[in-house]
């Protein structure tokens, strides 16, 4: 009974190992290369994007395995300094460490927009294109991108102002009169910002509710 199980499970195991290993060859690199490629969904088609992108990750995996392999046996050299063909291990390495490249320089180009709910600091969005070629979720995080921006500089020019005043109040009349100008210039910023942001909280609430 006992061997039965380990049997079953060593199966199972073989399997899942055999699925990995093809994913690896045959979708992964290639898709995330892909998406470094054209990070913005929509962009190799509008409706049939996934589609694309699968199928043209799929080519694009066999040319990396294939250019991967020819790469490492162009060197020669296996572990241990024996010459002769690369295994599957180090082609398997080799995948592996080429699809974390692909991820990463995908991440920095804006094609994981959800990788802001992990942590705000990993928000990354794609470079401005048309705006066709954005999803609803990537125009909606943009928007919300640029409101915490506001916000924010908002609090900062708050801040600031305030500090100024602080200062006009410990100063003499000449320094006074400086920072009431650098106040009043902030002041006329922190204006600008706040009707910006009110035009943009009231766009947001108009797409979101109607």
């Amino acid at each position: 009974m006992a061997d039965a199980v380990v049997d079953a499970l060593l199966g199972v195991l073989g399997l899942l190992r055999v699925v990995a290993a093809l994913v690896l060859v045959f979708v992964l690199p290639g898709l995330l290369l892909v998406n470094v490629l054209y990070p913005r969904r929509g962009e190799l088609d509008r409706e049939y994007d996934a589609l694309y992108r699968l199928t043209l990750g799929i080519v694009l995996s066999i040319a990396v395995t294939v250019l991967w392999g020819f790469f490492l046996n162009s060197l020669g050299v296996q572990p241990g300094g024996v010459t002769g063909y690369v295994q599957a291990p180090e082609i398997a390495e080799g995948l592996i460490g080429l699809s974390v490249l692909f991820f990463v320089l995908g991440w920095w180009r804006g094609a994981y927009p959800w990788m802001a709910r992990v942590h705000p600091s990993l928000a990354r969005v794609p470079k401005a294109g048309p705006e066709s070629l954005l999803t609803d979720e990537e125009k909606d995080h943009r928007v919300r991108m640029k409101l915490e921006e506001l916000a924010e500089s908002r609090e900062r020019l708050r801040r600031t102002i305030k500090d100024y005043e602080r200062r006009m109040q410990l100063q003499s009349s000449d320094a006074r009169s400086h920072y009431e100008a650098r106040r009043d210039a902030a002041r006329a910023e922190l204006r600008r910002v706040e009707t910006e942001l009110r035009k943009l909280e009231e766009e947001r609430a108009t797409e979101l509710y109607g």
